[in-house]
């Protein structure tokens, strides 16, 4: 039987000495949902080898599966310490335990905190927002997640 432990387990040996790193393992009825993300980009075909070792790995029980091997989505909650990382100096959306949503620039992410330079809308219609120029600090346990904000001009 496949679970998700056993996954882990075989996608982590084969991202050893890479620049990639797990974020999530799903294992439901007839499917199994692998992301993978890298600090800077990963490619379709770094998803499509991965897929074919770990499938390799866990032979013929991975046969009645469908297996999926994808990047997280732009507007998912980040779930490992390494995507707070590859965001550090990008725009974020950080949803708080009280019901509030902060938007600004992630400054840092460690000791339990996540600073972040808190982006205030403009007073005047079609100015450009602006960025706090002090850094807060927000306790994790506080955040109830955080996502990636993607800004079109």
């Amino acid at each position: 039987m496949i679970t998700e432990q056993l996954v882990r387990e075989k996608v982590l040996k084969h991202l050893e000495g890479t620049s990639h790193f797990l974020v999530d393992v799903a294992v439901r009825p007839g499917k199994l949902v692998v992301e993978v993300d890298d600090a800077k980009a990963i490619t379709i075909n770094d998803l499509a080898s991965l897929n074919r070792a770990v499938r390799e790995d866990l032979g013929t029980a991975a046969d009645d599966l469908e297996v999926e091997f994808s990047s997280p989505g732009a507007g998912r909650p980040f779930k490992v310490e390494q995507q707070y990382r590859k965001h550090l100096g990008r725009l974020v959306d950080v949803q708080l335990l009280d019901g509030r949503t902060l938007r600004g620039e992630l400054t840092s992410y460690g000791d339990g905190t996540l600073g972040m330079r808190i982006e205030h809308p403009a007073k005047v219609k079609g100015r450009p927002a602006k960025l706090d120029p002090e850094v807060t600090f927000i306790p994790l346990d506080q955040v109830q997640h955080t996502k990636a904000t993607i800004k079109f001009n």
